[in-house]
């Protein structure tokens, strides 16, 4: 989600607010996809935050045509193939992604839309299963076989680095005392007093002791809309949509996948526990970084209610940016009847 926004130094807001999607038809789309990628076949526009997706061609060879944000450079997408590759090596995934070539060579192409702004695309093959957000229930089997795939993809990420990674980034947990302190006052007064509330734990508890976590080059997006899962819903197949991926502490992956998994859920933190356990039997976290986990929790579930009430605001027509703010909300309080060290022993 918003890769690619630039430093304002105009105001305390650690990105621009020219977030807003590319403007193509699926006309335009087409042609685009089979001029540059000699695609044809059924199209289709998919969800997106940030980016134009198209699902193109015919059951069985199907891929996604992404045409990404003015403001996304090159070099993050070839940041983002060289880890496709990296998890493929290490066999992460039962299933890894590969950027198709285009007819030129390229794994890489600009367009232009009718303004003339430039906009890098690609393609790359559709991952065949079901997204998470459409399991009703999760089995805690399952929870447990995403956490262990986390894991897997963050050991197979230690010692990378790229360029690319140095950017600001409105998601990242880095800014998340700014993010709330700049988008909580779109909020209505409830939802305002319980982030104010967690963001206060958060800067009483985590922050004084960050330099004692562990950092690593995170997914940073282990959301129920990026996690693809087999039919039988029994394993995780792939996680896609590496847009968001930064260096950042390496608990915060794992925090990442356990918040959304909690939503609507019952026993939100049984849930949680099970991503715990299947992460820490693959890359066990120091006994700071668990007690760490429940307000990277909190502080997430809070950047997702003001970052989506500044989206919506700019985004009116995207319906895609509202999807799950009614249970965050909910399940942020829930969680404030929790105290930060009962919620500890219970996720681990």
């Amino acid at each position: 989600m918003l890769p690619g926004c630039t430093a304002d130094s105009t105001n305390t807001r650690p990105m621009t607010d020219n977030c807003l999607l590319p403007e193509f038809e699926i006309g335009e789309a087409t042609k685009i996809a089979h001029r540059l990628f000699a695609l044809d076949g059924p199209i289709r526009q998919l969800d997106g935050e940030r980016d134009l997706n198209f699902l193109l061609g015919a059951p069985g060879e199907r891929c996604v045509f992404k045409i990404a944000n003015a403001e996304e450079s090159p070099a993050m997408l070839e940041c983002q193939h060289a880890v496709f590759e990296r998890l493929a090596a290490a066999q992460v995934f039962p299933v890894t992604v590969k950027a198709r070539q285009s007819v030129n060579g390229n794994s890489i192409e600009t367009v232009h839309d009718a303004s003339g702004r430039a906009h890098v695309c690609r393609v790359l093959p559709f991952v065949e299963g079901c997204l998470l957000r459409d399991i009703e229930k999760p089995s805690l089997a399952l929870l447990e076989d995403i956490g262990s795939r986390l894991a897997l993809l963050d050991r197979a990420l230690q010692g990378f680095s790229h360029p690319a990674l140095e950017r600001p980034l409105l998601w990242k947990m880095d800014s998340a005392p700014q993010i709330v302190d700049s988008y909580s006052p779109l909020l209505d007064d409830a939802s305002r007093g319980l982030v104010e509330h967690f963001a206060d734990g958060y800067r009483r508890r985590v922050v004084p002791r960050l330099a004692q976590l562990r950092r690593a080059v995170i997914h940073n997006d282990a959301n129920r809309n990026n996690l693809v899962v087999d039919e039988s819903a029994t394993r995780l197949q792939s996680i896609i949509d590496f847009g968001d991926m930064v260096e950042s502490w390496l608990a915060v992956d794992p925090s990442i996948a356990a918040t959304y998994v909690m939503l609507d859920r019952g026993q939100p933190l049984e849930a949680a526990a099970a991503v715990f356990k299947g992460y820490c039997a693959q890359l066990p976290l120091l006994p700071v970084e668990a007690e760490a986990v429940f307000d990277f929790i909190c502080m997430r579930l809070c950047m997702s209610l003001c970052i989506g009430a500044h989206q919506c605001a700019q985004q009116p027509d995207n319906l895609y940016l509202g999807t799950d703010l009614d249970a965050v909300r909910k399940l942020l309080g829930v969680l404030r009847e929790i105290e930060p060290g009962t919620a500890t022993a219970a996720l681990f």
